[in-house]
């Protein structure tokens, strides 16, 4: 009796949590237990439903650095329908399969995804996901279950705060909502058992959960060459004024890998409507949840649909799930001290890079910040190296700050760093691919200066807009070629580094910059554009303002991209500061750097009429396909155009440049192929320099986007 009594005591001190630490306040308590209570089992009433889906799925690529966003490589368009029954088993027909690539494939992400991307509804114990990790090797290991926040189980692993109420007016009438932050604070037992952190948005008259944002919480240590995350934003609607039932989801795996010089995102983003309940389906016994390929040839599943492929891409960036990436960092579920140390460098060239000026540049970074992810308002970045060929030491720290709000960040450091004088970037710098382009094949065509100082930057926030501004304070040293090898021999292209005016520079600079997506880059509707300018108030007392606008359209079966780069010097700026162009990164057919001035315009277009084949694969073969051949013409132009000041034209003497003389064209005609990824082009520029008309130019490969 006495060992049975003492059994039940330990019983239910193990099944009933310590509540007190879980909660932000009483009437948070009181909200959560009772969406617990109410909410957490289905609905009465709702049997089953069905529901047509449309999803668009997004494959981008964003670079480590550039002037634009994330670069959409494939985008997957699928029309289907959802059946869904009480007893917890779906259905998810796709009955339409449309696509567009920046590069011929085999296969993108919705060719080989085997299990259904939806889900069903936010009530029960468990958040039911696919779950698309990188290590899930098998379709038993793709599935897995979170704890739902609003769960007997989930008082033992949250901690829950409530913010300020919100209202929404739906077709009958005005609904009432609460969001509640949540935050893991006990792991679990079982690996497979995952945790969440997040918003979710509590619906108070029905005790129910009608919104979701969260991300999944796995705990990760040491150096991490690859940085995954999963997050989730899940809209429902008020279906008959009584079921929370999907309207929107989106779903995310996002990849950082510093071997790539950048990040890549698998992005689902589907929507649901015509919803008809209990309809008295019953689901097959043989599986809990299926995808049902059963595409139709053709257009006829996408009527209604008007929107072009891939329209709808630049609404989304990897940024926007900023501050969840923070919530499921390191600490979150790990006891230790309140501030530890991670080993995360930010950028592959702070661990590993190759130039003429350096030779091989080996480094290390490290993290330093608070453990809680609550509390990182601030975080300390510090990396530092040894450039072998120079025999140099080059390295930085950083403090960085975030007074209360995410839109707004503050950051205050020290360097030494090797830049490079580039002024009108390219869209994408993968900065991982010169040092690849230098190390194995022998080419490295940028120029170099030195500089150590100090910097102050403020920036903001806010969608598509942000605004950055602050002052540097520095001392700039020309350096030189240490280097004429690669690694496996004698390089072909390292030519001289063009010389720097050494000085102290002391700078005000700002910048505005709107859009998202790839600009000209890329195969959806995008826009870019910035204005950065800065004021020299040191030893180089020069102002220069630099502006771009990169844009591209799809008009039915034409597709219309630009570029326009243009900058100009007020006062007397050194030689590293000078715009300059040529090659292909501006005016093909002429050779690198071969124009510059103190005032400079380059603009670059590209037409493509496709032609009238289909966007669908040519064949498939299971998770495999051959893609859509989509041949079109192509008309393409560059203009670039120089000119220099009394001021600087002694500088642009010791670069070895000079002024285009005018107005330079370069046209090109030609075909491309898959989506204007291949090209077949003839280039020429209409003016010659020095006389030598070299006439027209064949080239075939990669299409030479900007």
């Amino acid at each position: 009796m006495i060992l049975a009594l003492v059994g039940l005591l330990l019983q239910q001190a193990i099944a009933v949590p310590d509540t007190v630490s879980a909660f932000d306040s009483p009437a948070t308590q009181a909200l959560v237990e009772r969406t617990i209570r109410e909410g957490a089992e289905l609905p009465g009433g709702l049997q089953d439903y069905r529901a047509e889906a449309r999803t668009r799925l997004y494959m981008s690529f964003k670079a480590d650095s550039g002037v634009v966003g994330e670069i959409p490589v494939t985008v997957d368009e699928f029309a289907g329908e959802v059946r869904w029954e009480r007893s917890g088993r779906m259905r998810h027909w796709l009955h339409g399969h449309r696509l567009r690539l920046a590069a011929p494939a085999p296969y993108t992400v919705g060719t080989a995804v085997e299990d259904s991307w939806v889900i069903p509804h936010l009530y029960g114990s468990t958040i039911d996901v696919l779950r698309t990790s990188l290590g899930a090797v098998s379709t038993r290991d793709r599935r897995a279950q979170a704890i739902h926040p609003f769960s007997e189980r989930g008082l033992l692993h949250y901690r829950y705060t409530a913010g300020d109420t919100i209202r929404i007016r739906t077709g009958t009438g005005t609904v009432t909502l609460v969001p509640i932050t949540v935050e893991p604070r006990r792991p679990t037992e079982d690996a497979r058992t995952l945790l969440v952190a997040g918003s979710f948005g509590i619906d108070i008259d029905r005790a129910a959960v009608a919104r979701a944002r969260f991300g999944f919480v796995e705990p990760r240590r040491g150096l991490r060459l690859v940085e995954t995350g999963t997050f989730f934003e899940l809209e429902n609607a008020l279906v008959r004024n009584r079921f929370w039932l999907p309207y929107r989801q989106r779903r995310e795996l996002q990849g950082a890998s510093l071997l790539a010089g950048g990040g890549a995102v698998a992005r689902f983003v589907t929507t649901f409507s015509n919803f008809e309940l209990n309809t008295g389906w019953t689901a097959p016994d043989e599986a809990r949840t299926a995808l049902v390929r059963a595409i139709t040839p053709g257009d006829s599943a996408f009527r209604g649909w008007n929107a072009s492929i891939g329209s709808g891409a630049a609404e989304y960036d990897v940024s926007d799930f900023a501050d969840l990436r923070r919530a499921i960092a390191e600490g979150t579920l790990s006891d230790g001290p309140p501030v530890h140390v991670v080993m995360r460098p930010e950028r592959a060239d702070h661990l590993f890079r190759y130039n003429r000026v350096e030779g091989p540049f080996v480094g290390l970074a490290a993290v330093v910040e608070p453990r809680l992810p609550a509390e990182r308002w601030w975080s300390l970045y510090a990396t530092g190296g040894w450039a072998f060929a120079e025999a140099t030491p080059r390295g930085e720290v950083l403090a960085r700050f975030r007074p209360g709000d995410d839109r707004v960040g503050i950051s205050a450091g020290l360097y030494r760093r090797l830049r490079d004088t580039q002024v009108f970037r390219p869209s994408i710098e993968a900065d991982i691919m010169y040092s690849l382009a230098a190390a194995i094949g022998g080419t490295d065509l940028r120029d170099f200066y030195a500089v150590q100082g100090a910097e102050l930057q403020g920036t903001y926030r806010q969608g598509a807009l942000s605004l950055r501004g602050g002052g540097r304070w520095e001392q700039q040293d020309s350096v030189q070629r240490n280097t004429t090898r690669h690694l496996f021999g004698e390089a072909a292209d390292f030519p001289l580094v063009a010389p720097a005016v050494p000085g102290r520079h002391a700078a005000l600079e700002g910048e505005v910059r709107y859009g998202r997506g790839g600009g000209a880059l890329g195969i959806t509707n995008s826009w870019v554009s910035s204005f950065r300018g800065e004021v020299g108030v040191g030893d180089f007392r020069f102002s220069r303002a630099i502006g771009v606008v990169s844009a591209r359209r799809t008009l039915g079966p034409l597709a219309v991209g630009a570029r326009v780069d243009a900058g100009h010097i007020w006062g007397s700026a050194p030689s590293q500061y000078i715009f300059r162009f040529g090659g292909s990164e501006g005016l093909r057919g002429y050779d690198p750097n071969a124009f510059g001035g103190s005032s400079a315009v380059l603009g670059r277009g590209r037409a493509v009429a496709f032609l009238p084949f289909g966007n669908e694969p040519a064949a498939r073969f299971g998770p495999l396909m051959i893609p859509p051949i989509r041949p079109a013409l192509v008309v393409s132009g560059d203009l670039g155009w120089t000119a220099t000041s009394d001021a600087t034209r002694d500088e642009l003497f010791r670069l070895g440049t000079r002024t285009t003389d005018g107005v330079r064209p370069v046209v090109g005609l030609g075909l491309s192929f898959f989506e204007d990824a291949f090209t077949a082009e003839w280039v020429r520029p209409l003016r010659p320099l020095d006389g030598q008309d070299r006439g027209w130019r064949f080239r075939f490969g990669l299409s030479g986007w900007y």
